[in-house]
Parts: C-alpha cells; structure tokens; sequence
C-alpha cells in the first residue's frame, strides 16, 4: 500500500504521463517563407510575360463568348470541332464584309480630317486670342498653337516608325491566330480542364465549385454578348443622330462611340466628348443640339436597351468598373482596361457566393429571401 501511495505520488510530481497527445487542430494554415517565395515567383513571371497572359485571357474570354452558339450548333447534330470552325468561318467573314463597307469609309474620314484638322484648330486659336479668359487667351491659346504647328510639321518616317508599323501588324495577326487557336482547344478540353480540376478538391466542395465555374461562364457570356449588342447599337445611332444634326466626320464619331461603349458606365460619356468638341467648333447651338441629343440617347440606353439586352447578365457598379478599368490599364495598357472588365464581373459573381455561403452558415437570410418573406417581389 505504501508502495502504491509513493508510485501514485511520483506520477502525479513528475512521472511519465501516459495520456494520449491532442491531435494538432485543423484548418489552421499559415504562410511559410517557401511558400511566400512560390507566390512572388509565380507573380514575377507572370509581369514578365504578361503579352501571354493577356493572349490566354482573350482567348478565354472569346471562347466564352461564342460558348452559347457553339452548344446550340451542336445540339442540332454538328460535332463540337465542326461547329467551332463554323462559328469561326461566320466571324471571318462577317469581319471581312463589315471591313469592305466601313475600312473605305473610315480611310476617306481619316484623310480629310487629318486636311482639316491644322485649319479647324487655327479657327479656335483665333477665337480664344481675343477671349476674356485668361486661361483661354495665353495658356490655351499657346496650346492649340503648338498642336497645330505638329499637324503641319509631322516628324518623318524613319527606319524605327516603319518597324514598328511592321511589328504591330505583325503582333495583331498573331494575336488573332493564336486567340483561334488557343479558344479552340479550350472548347475542346473544357471538360477535361474541369474534371482535372474538380478532382484535386475534397468531395464535399466539388459540387459547389462546380456550379460556381458554370455561373461565372453563364454571367460573363450574357454580359460580354450583351455589351457587344449595344456597342452595335449605339454606335449606329451615334453616327445616325450626328448624321441628322449635320455633325462632321459622323463616321469617325459614330465608331468611336461604338467602341468606347465597351466600357460601360464610363464609356459612353468618353465617346460623346469629341463630338461635342467638333460642334462646338463649328457653333455653340450645334454643341448644345449635341449635347441635349447625348443625353437622350443615355437616356434611352439606360431604359429601354439595357433592361432588355443585359436582362440575364451581371449588373458591374461604378466602382467596380472604375478600379478595374484602372488595374486593367496600368498592368496592359488601353486593351487591358478594356480586358479587365469582363473578370472583374467574374470575381464579383465568386465574391457574391462566398457571402452567400457565409450568410447561409451563419444562418442570415439573403437580400432576396429577405425581401420576398417582406413581399417586396
């Protein structure tokens, strides 16, 4: 017994304890310097190449973009490669048509504008020389001056302009190809890409990252077709109401704001400042007719077209486009602002599901829930 009372009173002071260790908690992750190192490597590559990340990422882009009319081509009985080449074959040629109607067109616009450009911008010159303002009369007067002078007095063409002229031709024909080819076989392998994909994820979140990927394609194909649409539109009712109101170079005016409407929010309202800029060169009740007509024409994008075009896509908020535009911008320039829209729509659908997810756990009903148990829908 007194033996027993000394080994219990060893054990207690100091002896070995025979408990079983506590397993080490999960879900606990912390970044290692190894791992830190991978990301910046990883981050440090991808500035460098940065022309292939932006190739991949139009590619992608565009394969979502014809996506719908590829699966609609195939479920009348073509097979997947011959209905890719077909929507392939109907984009070239629809490309070539639009470019033996508009490219004569443009290049007439473009020449005469470049002859009467240095006269339009002396007319302005002489009006601010004798304005009350200041700024107008000494530092704008002073400015548009010396942009007159470099329309007629452009540096010569040398060796180094004629290479550049080569080599961007040169880049835009590999881009093309190589956003055909690399959409091609992502329309190919889509299913395999997703499938090895899934299978590195535990079984319990397959399911959900699954239908994420399916609503990030489904909400950024509707959003990227759409905004085709009405870059369509508005820039054939640009050049008809600039037409009609007798604005110069309407053509000109008419694809520029087709191409700013790419950028929505923002975008619209950067087209129209040339053409009220031209007007009021020529008098200041055709800019004012001008201006009263872009605002119509917001108007009527904003209530009729975009309820209806943009009804199944994903609504951006200003700020959303804006930091994109300016993340987009400074990493690729004028095409990667213009590139960093469409994933900025992606990341706001990912976003919104985790919320979603995170409000689910923790049992908060969502907007939508809420505001149909309150009989707002």
């Amino acid at each position: 017994m007194a033996s027993s009372g000394v080994g219990d009173t060893f054990g207690a002071l100091g002896g070995a304890d025979t408990r079983r260790p506590e397993p080490p908690a999960r879900g606990r992750s912390s970044l290692t310097p190894a791992s830190l190192l991978i990301v910046l490597l990883i981050f440090y590559l991808i500035v460098q190449i940065k022309l292939i990340v932006f190739l991949i990422m139009f590619a992608l882009l565009f394969a979502t973009l014809i996506e719908r009319p590829v699966l609609r081509l195939e479920a009348r009985g073509l097979p997947r490669a011959v209905a890719i080449l077909a929507m392939y074959a109907a984009i070239l040629c629809a490309l070539v048509g639009l470019g033996l109607v508009f490219v004569p067109l443009l290049t007439t616009e473009v020449r005469h504008f470049s002859n009467d450009a240095p006269q339009m911008i002396a007319d302005v010159a002489a009006k601010w020389r004798t304005s009350d303002s200041l700024l107008l009369s000494k530092t704008g007067y002073r400015l548009l001056k010396q942009i007159e002078f470099r329309l007629e007095n452009p540096p010569p063409p040398t060796g180094a302009t004629v290479f550049g002229l080569l080599s961007t031709g040169g880049a835009i024909i590999f881009g093309i190809i190589a956003t055909f080819v690399i959409g091609f076989y992502y329309l190919m392998e889509k299913h395999l890409f997703k499938r090895l994909l899934l299978e590195q994820l535990a079984p319990e979140t397959r399911g959900r990252v699954d239908h994420l990927w399916s609503d990030v394609e489904l909400k950024v194909g509707h959003w990227l077709r759409g905004q085709l649409v009405l870059c369509l539109i508005i820039g054939a009712s640009a050049g008809l109401g600039y037409a009609i109101i007798g604005v110069k170079y309407w053509i000109l005016l008419a694809a520029f704001a087709g191409i700013t409407e790419a950028a929505p929010i923002i975008g619209p309202w950067i087209g129209g400042v040339p053409a009220i800029l031209l007007a009021l060169g020529h008098s200041w009740q055709q800019a004012i007719v001008v201006a009263v007509f872009l605002i119509l024409l917001q108007f009527f994008e904003n209530s009729i077209l975009v309820p209806r075009v943009m009804k199944s896509a994903l609504g951006l908020s200003p700020l959303t486009v804006f930091l994109a535009v300016l993340t987009g911008g400074a990493f690729m320039g004028p095409l990667g602002a213009l590139l960093a829209i469409p994933f900025a729509a992606a990341l706001q659908v990912i976003v919104s599901d985790i919320l979603r997810a995170r409000r689910a756990r923790m049992g908060v009903p969502s907007a939508g829930a809420a505001a149909a148990s309150a009989g707002v829908w």
